[in-house]
Parts: structure tokens; C-alpha cells; sequence
């Protein structure tokens, strides 16, 4: 019985062993796959990673196949093969997975899909399909903060506004294990309304709705803190071809390892979906040459005046090409606009276009779990303005997605404004990237991905893209960044977007000369010093492009020492989008506040004479003068005015 119980136990050992082996081959295959399919990696890289992993698998064959004297030293080899497979496995599945983030924000299959599943095609390379979010929220009070919560619920719902994403929603928390009861509404607001007031326990709201709850929220309504309110239990995503006014094609280099090129970053002021026509308010240029290492990013007021052009897609904008209008307000006749006017206004062209929006950074900040920010003492904030969320103290501070974006886009709770609100945005970028190197993103990695895949879009080819980053991984190349900002004057003018007259920033000439010189520099291989530009004369720019002037003065502004210029202060006004807690209407008057400028009307005025008394100083005129006839009045046609003179 004792011998065979020992002829038993090394044959078991040895199956183990094989198991083991044939397990670690297997992932060492799984990882070289997916590294060559990804197409970022040089043929170098790829020959030094294989020849390694070759000798690993080697290497534990004989270990795992060779007779040890004790059992222990067996099993050890067995448990360093297992975490060498789990960490190829692992390896294979995150490359796997950036593999579909190429796919994802460039171009998307034709059919629906899973939010939690980012298994895309990859062979197509043009620019067709949009995501289209939709989200289910629940009110944080209600504990409810993932599908299977919802047992037993009552969900409000919009089908007859989304049917297509509505019922792919309802589907996919069905596959989750959640039963519930819906209830239809006609309209976002009174979804919205219906949650707020508990009839609800929770909503499904296609994000292509969100933005007319911006637009038309209050500090009665509260439309805009929808997500400050909510908890986000789950997301279904599906894609709709784009509309032909709303495509934008690139305007590709042939070699984006060699040939210098330029790129748009859009930022929307909205939530949702990315290729949502709305305004443009951050509209940065970075021009790259591959060759020299050259970065420039060259920024612009999200209120300069300029005349718009429609030459990427005449169906986009024709009623109003050619007018002067404010840069952001080209984000209403799609990114393509933003485009060809800026080409136009400086001259230059542009090849590929990345557009984000507000929900960018909250969802990849929730990705990563959450941001750590310092703040210095004296900038402390109770609420933020943006979104009525908690503030931030003095010290460190962990912010989620949305304080993230309230900190970021905060600026007056700040005595210095805009530009308080740039360095806000820098300590964000700043504590986004540490964390994304940290070693939490190795659990974090796969919900980051998935919050890329909506996080931007671009048109940019896929294929282009992984070149780019084989460009960076070839030799880790120095990149020299400079920055550079356009400024101007304020002024108010027609806005026929608004068809009303507006805050308007005028772009100074020298300054808009020099952006353009830099950028022609870049292109052709030159150094670059943006404290010292150098200014030749464009003749691409737009002649007729001529909103833009000196100075305040009149004079040419001849101070050029300015590498990093003071952003534009935006002039202050009221937006209705954003819910501001300690707002007080400059009309009311506290009955309980003692007033020395307040009179009251039942109190007697020594400087009002009354006139049913006589006044014993006054003398009536001995010839008093008849009052003129009163003349006969006819009806007269007057001009219709335009707003701005009314």
C-alpha cells in the first residue's frame, strides 16, 4: 500500500507539471500574438521580447520536467510558472485591449455593443460611426449604485425620444440580473423632474438629451447637477453614422513619422456625446514635427472674432459663412468649422482633429479611482460655482470625476480668475498622469481603457496612430514643447449665431503673425524660441480675415518676450447653466438689514411741498401764460432696429 502511494505522487506531480507547461507556452504565444497584431512595436523589440519569453518557456520546461530529490523544489518551479503565465496572460489581454481603444475612438462597428466590452473590429481605417451613450442614474440617497440594485424598482424611461438605445439599455441591466418596472416620459425634463421628485427611483437618459438640460437649468430646476446628484449605475453604448453636415475627414500626411503635421483639440462645453454640435471652448493647435522633436501648442480665446468658413463642409455652416463671429460659437456647425475657419485665420492647414468634452474627464478621473491635488492655503474653496459640489481645502485632496471637473473649470471663487483656473487645469493634468503611472492602474488598467473609448474622438487613422507610438517607443525620442497664446482686446460685437450682439475678443495682429509664423517654422524644421519669434508675412492667411488689430492703442505692440503670456480673462457674466448656491439677486432687499439709503414711504420729506398749502413767499404771475393747444397726433412707421440699436 506504501509503495504504491509513492509511485502515485510523482505521477501526479509530473501531470502537473505538464499541465504547467503547456499553460506557460500558451501565454507566451497568447502575449507575442497580441504585441504583433497591435502594431506599435519595432521588429526589434519584438525579436529581443520573444527571444526572452523563448528562454523563460525554455527555461521552466526543464525545471518543470526535471526529477527534483525533494517534492518542495518541484512545486516551487510549478508556482514561478504560474505567475510568469499570469502575467503573459494579463500582458496579452491589456494589449489586446489598447488594441481596441485604436478602434474605438477612430472608427466603430456597425452594431451595438456592451459598455463593459470593448471587443471592436479593427480593419476599418475611415471615420464613419459615433458612440451614442446612454446612462442610467439613480439619486445618491438611494443606495442604488449598480444593476442588480435595481431589483424591484421603478426606472423611468424616454423610448419614444431613443427607442434604439433605450431598449439596448433596458437589455443589458436585464443580462445584469436586474428586474425592474419602467415607467415613460415624454421629454428629458420631466425624467429629470420625476427622479428629483422620487416618483422614480431611476432614470434612463440618453446623453444626446443632456445638453437641453444645460441649456434651460436654473436654481429651481437644477438640470445642470444631474451628475453631482446621481450615482452612475450603468452605461450602454451603441453607434449611429455620423451626419453627413457633421463629417470631417483628415487631411492625412503620407508618413506621420517623417512629415510634420498639425492637429485641433476641440474641448466642448457639454456633457454626452463627443460629436455633439455645440460650442467649442478650448481650441488648441499642436504642431509636431517627428523629425526635429518640435511641439508646439498654440492657443487661442475661446472668443475671438473671426469670419468662419465652411470650406471642409459647405452643408455645415452655409448660412453663415463668411461672417464674423465668436471662435467657440463654430462648434455649433460641427468641428470641421473650427477647422477651415482657423485655417483660414491663420493660415495654415490643418491635418487630423481630437474632440473631448466635460465627460471626458470625469469618466477616465472615476476610472483610475479618483485624482490627489494639492492646494496651497489661501485658495481654498467651500462650493464650487460650477456644479454647487463640496470644495477643496488647504493640503491634499482626493477629488472624484466631478469635483475633478468642478476644480478644473473653476475660476470665480479666484481673485485672479482665468488665470488661477489655467493652473487649476494644470495640477489636474499633472495628478492625472502620476496616477496613471502609479501601480494602481495595473487593477485600474481595463476601466481605463473603456473610459478612453468615450472619452475622445478623432480622425486620425488607426493606422496612423500606432505608428506614432511606435515613433515614441522606437527611442524614447526628447520632445521640445513650447506654448504659445493669442491675446486681445475686448469689445462688443455682432454675433450672427446669437442674431444678438456679444462679448467679442480681438485678436492682436502682431500676435496672430507671430502664431502663424511659429507654426510655419515648426512645419519646415526650424528651431523655435517663442519668447523671440521671428515674423515673416503669411500670404495663405486671409485677407479679408481682419477682425483682428494692434493693440488697444492702435499701435503695433512691439513686446515679444512672452513664453508663457497671460491667458485671457473672460469678462464676467451670468451663465445659466451652472447652479451657484450663494447667488443673491442684487434687487432684494432684507427686511432685516438697517438701510441709511432706504426711505420709507409713510414718513414725511421736509423736501416735498404739499400742495394744498399756501405759501406765504410765493406770488401768483400777474399775466399767466395759456397753455399751448395740444396738437393732434398721427400714426408714424418707424424702422424695424437691429437688436444691438434697440
Amino acid at each position: 500500500m506504501r509503495k504504491a502511494k509513492k509511485s502515485r505522487q510523482p505521477k501526479t506531480l509530473t501531470i502537473l507539471c505538464w499541465v504547467f507547461l503547456l499553460l506557460l507556452l500558451a501565454s507566451i504565444a497568447y502575449v507575442v500574438y497580441e504585441a504583433m497584431q497591435i502594431g506599435i512595436f519595432t521588429p526589434t523589440q519584438l525579436l529581443i521580447a520573444g527571444g526572452i519569453l523563448t528562454l523563460l518557456g525554455v527555461l521552466f520546461a526543464c525545471l518543470l520536467l526535471k526529477r527534483f530529490y525533494h517534492t518542495w523544489a518541484k512545486v516551487l518551479v510549478m508556482v514561478l510558472s504560474l505567475a510568469l503565465t499570469v502575467i503573459c496572460m494579463y500582458g496579452g489581454y491589456y494589449i489586446d485591449q489598447t488594441n481596441a481603444l485604436f478602434s474605438l475612438v477612430v472608427t466603430n462597428p456597425e452594431s451595438g455593443q456592451n459598455s463593459e466590452d470593448t471587443q471592436v473590429l479593427s480593419s476599418a481605417d475611415v471615420l464613419g460611426q459615433m458612440a451614442m451613450t446612454v446612462t442610467t442614474y439613480a439619486m445618491h440617497a438611494s443606495g442604488i449604485a449598480k444593476p442588480s440594485d435595481l431589483n424591484g424598482t421603478v426606472v423611468g424611461t424616454m423610448m419614444s425620444s431613443d427607442e434604439k438605445g433605450t431598449t439596448g439599455a433596458i437589455n443589458q441591466l436585464h443580462d445584469a440580473g436586474a428586474q425592474f418596472e419602467t415607467r415613460e416620459y415624454p421629454s428629458s425634463f420631466s425624467l429629470v423632474d420625476a427622479l428629483y421628485a422620487g416618483e422614480v427611483n431611476a432614470i434612463i437618459l440618453p446623453e444626446q438629451f443632456h445638453d437641453e438640460l444645460l441649456e434651460n437649468a436654473n436654481d429651481f430646476n437644477k438640470y445642470n447637477a444631474l451628475t453631482t446628484f446621481t450615482n452612475n449605475v450603468d452605461q450602454y453604448i451603441y453607434y449611429e453614422p455620423i451626419p453627413e453636415e457633421m463629417r470631417n475627414p483628415a487631411d492625412a500626411v503620407p508618413d506621420i513619422t517623417k512629415d510634420p503635421f498639425t492637429i485641433l483639440i476641440s474641448g466642448a462645453d457639454s456633457y454626452g456625446n463627443i460629436n455633439s454640435a455645440t460650442r467649442s471652448d478650448v481650441n488648441m493647435l499642436v504642431t509636431v514635427n517627428p523629425v526635429t522633436h518640435e511641439v508646439l501648442m498654440t492657443s487661442l480665446p475661446r472668443d475671438s472674432y473671426m469670419e468662419f468658413s465652411c470650406k471642409k463642409n459647405i452643408n455645415a455652416c452655409y448660412n453663415i459663412s463668411g461672417q464674423q463671429d465668436k471662435l467657440t460659437h463654430s462648434g455649433f456647425y460641427g468641428v470641421g468649422t473650427t477647422e477651415s475657419t482657423l485655417e483660414d485665420f491663420l493660415g495654415i492647414e490643418i491635418n487630423y482633429t481630437v474632440q473631448v468634452n466635460f465627460s471626458s474627464l470625469i469618466n477616465i478621473v472615476d476610472a483610475i479611482g479618483g485624482i490627489d491635488v494639492e492646494v496651497e492655503p489661501g485658495l481654498e474653496v467651500d462650493t464650487f460655482y460650477a456644479n454647487g459640489t463640496e470644495g477643496v481645502h488647504a493640503g491634499t485632496n482626493h477629488l472624484e470625476g466631478e469635483r475633478a471637473l468642478a476644480f478644473a473649470r473653476e475660476r470665480h471663487a479666484y481673485l485672479s480668475g482665468d488665470n488661477q483656473r489655467i493652473i487649476n487645469q494644470q495640477i489636474v493634468l499633472k495628478a492625472l498622469l502620476k496616477k496613471m503611472l502609479s501601480p494602481s492602474m495595473v487593477i485600474n488598467y481595463p476601466n481605463f481603457i473603456r473610459a478612453l473609448s468615450t472619452a475622445f474622438a478623432t480622425n486620425m487613422p488607426t493606422k496612423q496612430i500606432k505608428e506614432l507610438i511606435g515613433l515614441e517607443l522606437a527611442g524614447f525620442p526628447s520632445w521640445n514643447i513650447q506654448n504659445f497664446a493669442v491675446s486681445g482686446d475686448s469689445d462688443m460685437l455682432y454675433c450672427p449665431s446669437l442674431n444678438a450682439t456679444a462679448s467679442v475678443i480681438i485678436c492682436n495682429s502682431l500676435q496672430v503673425d507671430q502664431a502663424s509664423s511659429l507654426i510655419q517654422d515648426v512645419l519646415e524644421g526650424k528651431p523655435i524660441d517663442v519668447a523671440n519669434p521671428s515674423v515673416e508675412p503669411n500670404t495663405h492667411r486671409n485677407s479679408s480675415n481682419s477682425s483682428h488689430r494692434s493693440g488697444s492703442n492702435g499701435s503695433e505692440d512691439t513686446d515679444t518676450n512672452q513664453t508663457y503670456p497671460d491667458p485671457y480673462q473672460e469678462p464676467s457674466y451670468y451663465d445659466p447653466n451652472f447652479y451657484d448656491p450663494g447667488y443673491v439677486d442684487p434687487s432684494y432687499t432684507n427686511p432685516g438689514v438697517n438701510d441709511s439709503t432706504w426711505s420709507d414711504p409713510g414718513l414725511s420729506d421736509p423736501g416735498i411741498a404739499d400742495p394744498g398749502t399756501t405759501d406765504p413767499g410765493y406770488q401768483e404771475p400777474a399775466n399767466p401764460v395759456a397753455p399751448e393747444p395740444e396738437l393732434p397726433s398721427f400714426p408714424m412707421d418707424t424702422p424695424d432696429l437691429p437688436f444691438d440699436e434697440q
